[in-house]
C-alpha cells in the first residue's frame, strides 16, 4: 500500500465542531464541580470530612463565587418577601397621615380637585379579589391554588366608593382613573364622565360592526359571564346587536391589548390639570396606568404593599382604602352617604331575578331511570 502523504488540512467546519466539543466537555466538567461544591457547602462546617474540606480549599475561587451567588439570591428573596407582604401602620400614624392628606386635598380644590387612581385593592372590601395581595389571584396561582371570581352583580360598593361620591359632591374630587372593571364607582353614584375605566367594564358591550349606529350598550349584568368560550382575548359575548344583527363584544382590556385612545387621552389630561394624584389599592406595576400619577405635581400612595413609586411620592400610607377614605372625609367634614340598592340599576336587577326565581315551581329530583335515559321526561312539579 502506497504512502498517502500528509493528512488533509482541517476545514473550518471541522475546527468549529472540535472547539464546540471541547467547550461542551469543559462546561460539563465545570457544572459537575459546581454541583459537588454546592453539596459540600450545604453541610455544616463541623460535620464536613477531611476530603470535603480539602475539596473546598482546592477550589477556593469557585467557592467564593458560589457563596456570593447564594448570598445574593438570599438577599433578593428577602427583599421580594418584604415587598410583597401586606403591612398596616399604627392607628396614630394613619391618623396623622390622613389629616395631612386631607389638607393636601383641600389645597387642590383651588385647581378643581384631586384625581383618584384606584386598583384592585380598592374593591377587596366588596369581595373582589386583588392580584398581588396575600390571597390575590396571582399569589394563590403561584401556590397552585385557584381563586374564584365572584359574580360582579352581587358585589356592592364599599365605603371607599361612597366616599368618592361625597368628595365629588363637595368639589374635592375631580376625576377617577381606575384599572378595575367591576363598575362599582358608577354603581356608587358617580356618572360615567367622571370615571376613566382604563381596562373597560364588565357591564358594557359594543357592536362589532363599525358602521352600526349602536356604539356601546350598558347592561345590568356581567356581559363576560356565560360567554360561549373560555379562550383568552376572545371578546364575543354570544349576543347579537338589535340594530344590525352583528356580534356584540365586551370592552374588557386584557394583557397585551391596546387601551382605548379616548379613555387614555382623557385620563392623561385630567392628571396634567390636577396638582394632586391620590393612588389607592394598586402596586403601580402595569403600564400605562403606572405612569399617569406622575403627570400631577404631587402624588400620595395608599397601599398595603410596597410600590416602586414610594420614594418619589409626597407621602405613603400603609392602610386599607376604606379606612383612609372615611378618615379623610371626616377631616374635611364630608358626610359619606349610605348605599341604597334602590338607586343601583344592577342591584335592582339582581333583586328582581331573585324574586322571580323564588316564585318558580319546585321540581322533584329525577329518578334513576330518568337519569339513565337518553331523553328523560320533564320532572313533575311537587304538590
Amino acid at each position: 500500500m502506497g504512502d498517502h502523504g500528509d493528512a488533509a488540512p482541517e476545514t473550518d467546519r471541522a475546527k468549529r465542531k472540535r472547539e464546540a466539543k471541547v467547550a461542551f466537555a469543559q462546561r460539563e466538567e465545570h457544572d459537575a464541580l459546581d454541583l459537588r461544591l454546592r453539596k459540600v457547602l450545604l453541610i455544616p462546617e463541623t460535620q464536613r470530612s477531611a476530603d470535603q474540606t480539602s475539596l473546598l480549599r482546592a477550589h477556593a475561587t469557585c467557592v467564593v463565587s458560589i457563596v456570593s451567588s447564594l448570598e445574593h439570591r438570599k438577599a433578593r428573596k428577602a427583599t421580594h418577601t418584604t415587598r410583597t407582604e401586606e403591612r398596616e401602620e399604627s392607628k396614630d400614624s394613619i391618623a396623622k397621615k390622613t389629616a395631612k392628606l386631607a389638607e393636601l386635598i383641600r389645597a387642590s380644590r383651588a385647581r378643581g380637585g384631586f384625581v383618584l387612581h384606584t386598583g384592585a385593592g380598592f374593591s377587596t372590601a366588596a369581595g373582589v379579589p386583588d392580584f398581588r395581595g396575600q390571597h390575590g389571584v396571582w399569589t394563590m396561582r403561584a401556590k397552585g391554588m385557584h381563586v374564584p371570581m365572584p359574580r360582579f352583580e352581587r358585589c356592592a360598593p364599599t365605603n371607599a366608593h361612597l366616599a368618592c361620591v361625597a368628595l365629588h359632591a363637595n368639589k374635592f374630587l375631580k376625576h377617577v382613573v381606575t384599572q378595575n372593571v367591576d363598575g362599582l364607582h358608577q354603581r356608587a353614584g358617580l356618572c360615567d364622565s367622571l370615571v376613566s375605566e382604563l381596562h373597560g367594564s364588565v357591564f358594557r358591550e359594543t357592536c362589532d360592526n363599525s358602521e352600526c349606529e349602536v356604539t356601546e350598550i350598558k347592561r345590568t349584568f356581567d356581559v363576560t359571564s356565560g360567554k360561549p368560550h373560555n379562550g383568552r382575548h376572545r371578546h364575543k359575548t354570544g349576543r347579537a346587536c338589535d340594530s344590525c344583527g352583528s356580534d356584540l363584544k365586551d370592552v374588557v382590556v386584557h394583557f397585551g391589548e391596546r387601551l382605548r385612545d379616548d379613555v387614555l387621552k382623557k385620563a392623561r389630561q385630567v392628571c396634567l390639570e390636577s396638582t394632586l394624584s391620590v393612588v389607592m389599592g394598586t402596586s403601580l406595576k402595569i403600564p400605562p396606568a403606572n405612569t399617569l400619577p406622575r403627570l400631577s405635581e404631587r402624588r400620595v400612595i395608599c397601599n398595603l404593599q410596597w410600590t416602586a413609586h414610594d420614594k418619589t411620592a409626597a407621602m405613603k400610607i400603609n392602610a386599607k382604602c376604606d379606612d383612609v377614605m372615611l378618615a379623610v372625609c371626616k377631616h374635611l367634614d364630608v358626610q359619606v352617604p349610605v348605599y341604597d340598592p334602590g338607586k343601583d340599576a344592577v342591584a335592582r336587577e339582581v333583586k328582581e331575578v331573585k324574586e322571580q326565581s323564588s316564585t318558580k315551581a319546585e321540581f322533584a329530583p329525577l329518578s334513576k331511570k330518568q337519569r339513565s335515559a337518553k331523553n328523560p321526561s320533564m320532572p313533575r312539579t311537587t304538590a
